[in-house]
């Protein structure tokens, strides 16, 4: 689907009204969560118009749920999931509501480049707190979001080359500033793939040992990341 300044109008319109971007993405006629993505990378002025949308449709929902925990009665369904949870799945007065389908729709989200705050940002999706916690807690659900990390990283990968492919005179600046900050992104998720690396070899002065025997030879790998306007050693 095609980029258009019209229907990029509507979907601000409709995310900064309270809207979810699932629920929007699934509407027949309406682009998919990852060509929003796209969208606001390519597009600048759609990108700036969609980031200040989802902040005020997120201002909007806690402004409702903070609304109706005042009326009277609400809160029983939190109150008996409380109740019923068990203590070995309590942390602090929570409750884990991780589901065998809410982690598939997470982790796939998360291998489309959506990061774990923009997803949180989702009401239909739980807090960038318990997503971490149960990354933490849960070693199945670990094992997926560490995957889902690679996939994105892949992601990012093709994402900065067609970027870069698709520069004109007029873009080229701010493509430049796309292009490095996947590289980061890349190099902080997946520094033995993707991060800069030198090879110093050998690191020895002499060839030989004391008893005539071939010295071995040792390879240092270092990666860096670009930080600061120049480049650093990764873990510096």
């Amino acid at each position: 689907m095609r980029y258009s300044a019209e229907l990029g109008r509507e979907i601000c319109a409709r995310v900064a009204a309270g809207e979810s971007q699932h629920a929007l993405a699934r509407e027949p006629g309406m682009p998919s969560r990852r060509t929003f993505r796209d969208w606001a990378l390519r597009e600048p002025e759609f990108g700036a118009a969609f980031e200040a949308a989802k902040l005020e449709g997120r201002a909007r929902q806690i402004a409702a749920d903070r609304e109706a925990d005042l009326r009277p009665g609400s809160g029983k369904i939190w109150r008996r999931m409380l109740a019923q949870a068990s203590p070995a799945r309590r942390r602090g007065g929570s409750v884990s509501i991780l589901t065998p389908e809410l982690a598939e729709e997470i982790c796939l989200r998360i291998a489309g480049g959506e990061t774990v705050l923009a997803l949180s940002a989702d009401p239909d999706m739980p807090c960038a707190g318990s997503i971490y916690g149960w990354a933490r807690r849960d070693d199945e659900f670990r094992e997926m979001y560490l995957r889902a990390k690679e996939l994105a990283a892949d992601l990012f990968f093709d994402l900065a080359h067609e970027v870069a492919m698709e520069a004109t005179e007029d873009s080229v600046r701010g493509d430049r500033l796309r292009v490095q900050v996947l590289r980061w992104r890349l190099a902080a998720m997946e520094p033995k793939k993707y991060g800069t690396r030198r090879l110093l070899g050998p690191v020895v002065r002499d060839d030989l040992d004391e008893s005539g025997a071939p010295r071995p030879f040792a390879i240092e790998v270092v990666n860096f990341v670009e930080r600061d306007g120049g480049w650093r050693e990764l873990g510096s």
